[in-house]
Order: C-alpha cells, then sequence, then structure tokens
C-alpha cells in the first residue's frame, strides 16, 4: 500500500463510483417497471447484451460484469464470427456464470446488432467502429433499451446530428444514456500527467 496517493485513491475511487452509480441508476430505471408493494422491486439482474466484441467491447462488457452482481451479459453482436466467439470464451472464462453467453444469443453479420434487440435486454453496449454507432444507437433506442455508447459517438456531421436526435427520444422516454472515457485510468497517463 505504500504506493496508494492520494490522486490513486481519488482515481479508483472515482472509477468505481461511477460504475456503480452507473449499474444503479440502470436498476433504478428497470426497477420503475417492476413495483412491489410498499416501494421498487429490487433488481435481481440486469440484462446486458454487447454489440461490438473486439477488445473495447470485451472489455467494456468484463467492466459491467465488475461494477455490480446484478450485471448478467445475455447476448453478443459482432460483424466477425470469430470475434463474437473469442469474446464469448473470454466473458465466460474472466466473468463467471453471469458472463456465460448462450450460442442461440450470439449474433454475427451484417444484422446481427438487429438481431441482438430482439433479446429480451435492460442495456446494450455499444462498441463497434465509431461508423456504425450512431444508427446503432438509434435503434437500441427506439426498441427502448439503455445505452452504454462508448466514444467517440459519430465522426462526421450527419452521424452527430443522428445521434443527438436519438439521445432527445432517449430523454423524452426516460432512458439512461453513458458515454465512456478516454484512458483517463490507464497508468501511463496517470504517470505522463503525474
Amino acid at each position: 500500500m505504500s504506493d496508494l496517493t492520494r490522486r490513486t485513491f481519488m482515481l479508483h475511487g472515482a472509477a468505481t463510483a461511477a460504475g456503480a452509480l452507473g449499474a444503479a441508476a440502470l436498476g433504478e430505471a428497470r426497477a420503475d417497471d417492476e413495483p412491489a408493494p410498499g416501494g421498487s422491486a429490487p433488481i435481481d439482474e440486469l440484462r446486458v447484451g454487447v454489440i461490438g466484441c473486439g477488445g473495447r467491447g470485451s472489455g467494456a462488457a468484463l467492466n459491467a460484469l465488475h461494477a455490480d452482481p446484478s450485471v448478467r451479459i445475455v447476448a453478443l453482436a459482432d460483424l466477425f464470427g470469430d470475434r463474437l466467439e473469442t469474446a464469448r470464451r473470454n466473458l465466460s472464462e474472466h466473468g463467471g456464470s453471469r458472463g456465460e453467453v448462450s450460442p442461440e444469443r450470439c449474433f454475427a453479420g451484417f444484422d446481427a446488432n438487429r438481431q441482438l434487440l430482439d433479446v429480451d435486454l435492460d442495456i446494450v453496449i455499444l462498441a463497434t467502429p465509431p461508423g456504425f454507432r450512431p444508427a446503432h444507437f438509434q435503434a437500441v433506442i427506439e426498441r427502448g433499451r439503455h445505452a452504454f455508447i462508448e466514444k467517440p459517438v459519430a465522426v462526421c456531421p450527419a452521424g452527430v446530428r443522428q445521434v443527438r436526435a436519438a439521445a432527445e427520444l432517449a430523454d423524452r422516454r426516460d432512458l439512461k444514456v453513458l458515454a465512456g472515457t478516454q484512458r483517463r485510468h490507464e497508468q501511463s497517463y496517470r504517470q505522463a500527467i503525474d
């Protein structure tokens, strides 16, 4: 613990709090749909789907599993089948039973994102290459799902307008949207800042 500095403590604490608050906010939104006598029902499970199963998508899925014990990865989608299978294996190995995704909920190809949205989900992680993100984000919101969208959310003015319109729809539907941050907690960046 000798290398624990105030800055390190604050950075790790902020990351942990953000993950917990994000999961809690999404859990609260789901709990409102499932009232119990005397208040909202506790959330037993937050069902998460991942669109884009490369390194960032798999990493974000593992981050979600570590953020809250109620998170379960239930569906995966990627353009490439080999990436999908690698992510499926890694999530099962490193995420335990909450990271195990059945083969019938793994979708590959250009329409994989649409197939994933047919699964009963609470939140969708969007980690595809950014050129696809605006259309995927719009589809997620139109289907009434909460979203975690990696950055950048768009790469052109038309994409930005599409994301903004989908975000406005998310606000009207009281859907929660969280965005990723850029290497904020990466050790080499923190050392450079120090």
